[in-house]
Order: C-alpha cells, then structure tokens, then sequence
C-alpha cells in the first residue's frame, strides 16, 4: 500500500497539484480497505470527496 500511495502522491504533485495529498490518501485506502465490497468502496469515496467539496465551498 505504501508503494501506490507513493505513486499517487508522485502523479497528484506533478499533475493536480489543487488537490489535497489527504484527500488522495483517503480514496486510495477507502478503496483498498473495501476491495470486496465495490458499493461500500464506492460510498466511502463519495464521502472523501463530498468532504472536501463541503469544506472548500
């Protein structure tokens, strides 16, 4: 897991650096943490996101 949130965090500076490293960190371990599940994966990523929309809006 360390390994792709390396990744992610190496891609997110070079080409979103707008969005938050944390937020990135959630979605990747809301998906990995529920793999077996898709709909409850699903469900933690639209909270992340949702989240951070209602705290920059």
């Amino acid at each position: 897991m360390n390994e792709l949130l390396a990744v992610l965090e190496e891609i997110r500076s070079k080409e979103f650096p707008d969005v938050p490293k944390e937020m990135v960190e959630k979605i990747a371990l809301s998906q990995y943490d529920n793999q077996d599940d898709r709909n409850k994966a699903r469900t933690g990523t639209m909270q992340v996101i949702a989240e951070y929309v209602n705290k920059i809006g």
